[in-house]
């Protein structure tokens, strides 16, 4: 990697450490015009992070465009969830996350397909996992008196796919640490894990902030919520330097 992307790339970092900070700051005590430009502003750095990867692999291959595809929509969601705190937006937004997080479960097969092609499409350790992580996280909700009204179904959804998403991109964090089947294989593995797990925290923690009174005004959980989210955005966008399928 040249050092012309090396210095774009850690710009990046930090600018979204520095995006992000601001923006937690200027959206208390509620949401605005200035919390608004804030949030672009660090999605528009997470997609920047995947437009940079591709440029410096060479990478325009179809998960490439599916990952960027994927990070372009979670940018419209991010705007959508945030221009209007009411239910309908919020569901609105949890929809346009739906279609996004299809775009990354397409990428990932496609990067199973060509690499694992013996691989199914949902194996038994993987439906164990998916089924545990869905239960575990609907038991703590029940246990901490979330209240989902009108966005249960869409939100029950939503943490089906997620899961989903998540269990395939650790499978193939996983076979890529083992066998290494691409250049630079255990720090793709590595990068790919840390991201979906930092978008599962995130995840649970937007539950926890929006559903539960518990931690409904908590800012130590936002701060969580915020950042474990907008980084594992650009940990995705960071796969398309070594992922050409």
């Amino acid at each position: 990697m040249s050092v012309p992307y090396i210095i774009g790339f850690v710009a990046l970092f930090v600018a979204q450490i520095v995006s992000s900070s601001i923006f937690l700051k200027v959206e208390v005590p509620k949401p605005s015009k200035k919390s608004l430009a804030m949030k672009a502003t660090c999605s528009t750095i997470f997609v920047l992070t995947a437009i940079l990867s591709m440029f410096c692999a060479n990478n325009f291959t179809g998960y490439a465009w599916l990952v960027l595809l994927g990070l372009c929509i979670s940018w419209v969601g991010d705007f959508v969830l945030h221009y209007n705190t009411n239910e309908n937006f919020f569901v609105a937004g949890i929809i346009t996350f739906l279609l996004g997080h299809i775009c990354y479960i397409i990428a990932f097969m496609k990067v199973q397909n060509m690499y694992f092609p013996e691989a199914p499409f949902l194996s038994i350790a993987e439906a164990v996992l998916l089924i545990g992580g869905v239960c575990f996280g609907q038991c703590r909700l029940h246990m901490l008196k979330a209240d989902y009204g009108k966005a249960f179904i869409p939100c029950t959804i939503y943490m089906n796919v997620i899961m989903v998403m998540f269990v395939k991109a650790i499978t193939l964090s996983i076979h890529f640490m083992k066998e290494s089947p691409i250049e630079n294989g255990l720090l793709t593995g590595i990068i790919l894990a840390v991201g979906v797990c930092m978008f599962d925290v995130s995840d649970f923690t937007l539950a926890l902030l929006r559903f539960t009174p518990m931690y409904s005004k908590s800012y130590s959980m936002r701060k969580i919520n915020v950042w474990t989210y907008f980084f594992a955005q650009m940990c995705l966008g960071l796969t398309i330097l070594n992922v050409a399928v």
